[in-house]
């Protein structure tokens, strides 16, 4: 059984990547790098991708509101 499909893994490695170095910056900089995150999956997803049973073409929207919650909460 694989855990991704297509381009899955290498998306939520980029995403991790983003994530992790603006965290460093702040809540409002982790916020930031969640939005470019969401930006930069959008622009390369396909409607095959998955990581972890979770398709890919469903990560902005939780990537944007999770940005919401950050910033809110920061």
């Amino acid at each position: 059984m694989w855990w991704w499909r297509g381009r899955g893994l290498m998306l939520a490695l980029l995403v991790a990547v983003i994530v992790s170095s603006s965290g460093k910056h702040g809540p409002s900089a982790m916020a930031g790098g969640l939005v470019i995150s969401a930006v930069v999956v959008y622009l390369f997803r396909d409607d095959e991708s998955s990581a972890f049973s979770f398709r890919v073409k469903f990560w902005p929207p939780l990537l944007l509101i999770l940005a919401v919650l950050v910033y809110a909460r920061g």
